[in-house]
């Protein structure tokens, strides 16, 4: 794994657009770069990385058009918009478009019907690792109804909470490789291991000796990661990590899981106004690879927004953030004037953070240290701290699903083949030639699906997907699995240990109806639980026609086959413009 450190900045400088219909352009280019003080090859987008944040008014119409000067094909994906009625702009090459090859073009049509956080990033092979991505915003209408009278039930708090909602800062929290995606995926191949490493942007790589950071490792981790940790915070490979396959670490590219170098680069830094009285912060989690953690010291944090759509706020001092989730907070700023650090660190894989300030007005020569939430380890350095509930995120206002749906699958997740390959239901791969098929979406019967995993469903109908994780022998641990669904969000109704022994949701809900939610949540991506044996229940509502996409957000499992594709509402299938 080579040096290691976390991106953590604010993305550009926004695009403002106020007309009801709005054009953009994303020039994507190959150049030299170092957003770590070390080159390599990267994508940048309008010579910028991260990509510009783009920022639209909830009901704009929405024009991107891309070009490609890359040396490879790509595709853009807009995660999170639901793509009402535009099936053929969610930018997945061989399931709602062609790859958009090397000198090419594509122009991207869509309707900013939802407001709230998203962003945009690639969606051909790995990309993502290569800096295709940046933010979307999407500004509330006038009649949306807001949920802070809920943390204040002060006039004056309420305004100053909406004043600080048009003005909030994004923060992308991204992992990012010396190596390029492509030698990535292909050091997995070669060495036959699972890789898990960090090597972050903005920031500075921090080497600390192995058994510091083998002792800030979660302490359920170490009931099974028994060996020390590198000298960078990473995994040893042991069997019962990466099964009784046949590995090669001859062929481990050198660095690449240990041997720190460490390195001091520019940390990100926000000023806040006290005067304002509340400040926003809008997560979002590119990582690649990794699961994270945020906190901001000495600041309690109400989650108001959840993957772009309003919740019923919640207090807490840490977040868990996994691949592609959005969480949007409010702090109030009533401390000392002072520089706080925000905090991202890893969550249950490898120990590293990255730090960015949060600094009053006013404040800025005050030398005081602030008091943590978490430590480097991403762990609790107090019993008080609150981390926030992810299965208690009550939608605002309240929306639930049908009580029983009309269909019902069951897909087991874990590795096939080799510790690197991944699969949804313990047989099938997500095609890795995408960018060559006949889209899905121009022909449902395309040749390039027959052999991968694909629901068929009606529309106006209901779906239970009941994501299973077991641990079959040899491998006796399994990272939790950020389950992304393309197009419109979907309930999370149920989780609970153990295997799923019941021949419909229903059934379950008679016999245990424990493990079911009084409030479920709603969203666009869905975490299984970590290790062990256990499920999680999701179901969701049929009215998007098209050929979608569901998969893990980690980019190495997606790429070596853990997806799946919605081809939904096949009876009536939309007619795709030129």
């Amino acid at each position: 794994m080579a040096p290691v450190k976390w991106l953590l900045s604010l993305v550009g400088s926004a695009c403002l657009i106020h007309a009801a219909q709005v054009q953009f352009s994303l020039d994507l280019t190959w150049q030299r770069g170092a957003p770590d003080g070390v080159e390599r090859d990267m994508i940048f987008i309008n010579d910028q990385f991260p990509g510009p944040t783009l920022v639209f008014d909830e009901g704009d119409e929405v024009t991107i058009d891309v070009t490609n000067h890359l040396p490879f094909n790509t595709s853009v994906h807009f995660h999170g918009i639901e793509q009402k009625g535009t099936p053929w702009s969610d930018g997945v090459s061989g399931l709602s478009q062609w790859a958009i090859l090397p000198g090419a073009n594509y122009q991207y049509k869509w309707v900013a019907n939802t407001y709230g956080t998203y962003w945009y990033h690639a969606h051909d092979k790995s990309r993502i690792m290569d800096g295709l991505y940046g933010a979307i915003r999407i500004r509330p209408s006038a009649d949306s109804k807001s949920p802070f009278w809920m943390i204040s039930d002060n006039p004056d708090d309420i305004e100053a909470m909406k004043r600080a909602e048009e003005n909030t800062e994004i923060v992308i929290a991204s992992d990012w490789d010396h190596l390029t995606s492509d030698a990535y995926m292909d050091a997995l191949k070669e060495s036959g291991y699972d890789i898990f490493v960090l090597v972050n942007g903005r920031g500075s790589v921090y080497c600390k000796d192995p058994a510091e950071l083998t002792a800030l490792q979660p302490p359920q981790v170490r009931v099974v990661i028994t060996e020390p940790l590198t000298d960078k915070g990473c995994d040893p490979f042991m069997r019962v990590v990466q099964g009784d396959w046949e590995h090669h670490p001859a062929a481990l590219p050198p660095g690449l899981n240990s041997g720190c170098i460490p390195s001091q680069g520019p940390m990100t830094g926000f000023i806040v106004d006290p005067v304002a009285k509340w400040a926003s912060f809008n997560f979002i989690s590119a990582a690649s690879l990794k699961a994270l953690v945020v906190s901001i010291d000495e600041h309690p944090m109400y989650v108001y927004e959840v993957d772009g759509r309003y919740i019923e706020p919640q207090m807490v001092h840490e977040i868990p953030i996994y691949n592609g989730e959005r969480y949007s907070v409010m702090i109030r700023l009533d401390k000392e004037y002072a520089s706080y650090t925000m905090r991202v660190a890893g969550n249950g894989n490898q120990v590293i953070s990255g730090y960015a300030n949060v600094t009053y007005k006013g404040g800025e020569d005050n030398p005081r240290q602030s008091t943590p939430y978490i430590n480097y380890g991403g762990v609790s350095t107090t019993p008080d701290a609150i981390p926030l509930n992810t299965t208690h995120l009550p939608p605002y206002p309240p929306i639930l699903p049908a009580d029983i749906a009309d269909d019902f699958h069951l897909l087991t997740l874990g590795r096939i083949n080799s510790s690197w390959e991944w699969t949804l239901d313990g047989t099938s791969f997500l095609p890795a030639n995408l960018d060559r098929m006949e889209p899905a979406l121009f022909n449902p019967q395309s040749p390039g699906l027959d052999p991968s995993l694909k629901i068929e469903t009606k529309n106006d109908t209901w779906v239970d997907i009941i994501f299973q994780l077991a641990i079959p022998s040899p491998t006796k641990l399994q990272p939790p699995h950020p389950i992304h669904k393309h197009s419109n969000k979907a309930f999370l109704i149920g989780s609970g240990m153990g295997k799923f022994t019941w021949g419909s949701v229903k059934e379950a809900m008679d016999e245990s109806l424990d493990n079911f939610f009084q409030v479920p949540v709603y969203r666009d991506t869905f975490v299984t639980a970590p290790n062990g044996v256990a499920w999680i229940a999701m179901r969701y509502h049929v009215e998007n026609p098209g050929a979608f996409l569901l998969h893990c957000h980690t980019e190495t499992h997606l790429h070596s086959g853990m997806g799946m594709v919605l081809l939904d509402g096949v009876d009536a299938w939309p007619e795709v413009p030129q």
